[in-house]
């Protein structure tokens, strides 16, 4: 499991609101068709094309688990060789400052497969984890930046 936090001077509704517009987003751009924010509930499915960390490219089932305005965001991502699971959770920590945690998981049915993902993990954490603080950080900026629009 991958998990980095990130604390940010924004409320936790802005977050959820910046979240869930890249989440529509970016589904839109994946499937072709316009999606309505209001759809983007728990049990939400679509089909989806991902790239693996060796620049694969495969055909994924996405399902939205658990939408839970403004706290949680949580999505798993079904391939012929396991599951992935992201998440974002999002806690208040005092007026205007919050704490994002992202989290990743992988499960498969094949213990070789399993295996084979927490050595690759082991390699590829650091990267990961580099890549997540920085998506964060580039929320956090954009939010600082349209903070008086809203």
């Amino acid at each position: 499991m991958i998990t980095v936090s990130y604390r940010m001077n924004t409320t936790a509704e802005r977050f959820y609101d910046l979240l869930m517009n890249s989440i529509k987003h970016d589904i839109e751009q994946k499937t072709g068709t316009p999606v309505d924010l209001k759809d983007l509930k728990s049990g939400y499915v679509y089909k989806t094309r991902l790239t693996n960390k060796l620049g694969k490219q495969g055909t994924a089932k996405a399902v939205l688990t658990k939408i839970e305005r403004p706290y949680c965001y949580e999505a798993q991502f079904e391939t012929q060789r396991g599951i992935n699971t992201i998440s974002y959770h999002i806690k208040d920590l005092d007026n205007d400052l919050i704490e994002v945690t992202y989290s990743e998981y992988y499960a498969s049915g094949s213990t070789a497969i399993t295996l084979n993902f927490k050595i690759m993990s082991f390699f590829y954490k650091r990267s990961t984890r580099k890549r997540m603080l920085y998506l964060l950080k580039q929320m956090n900026q954009h939010l600082q930046a349209t903070q008086d629009e809203g």
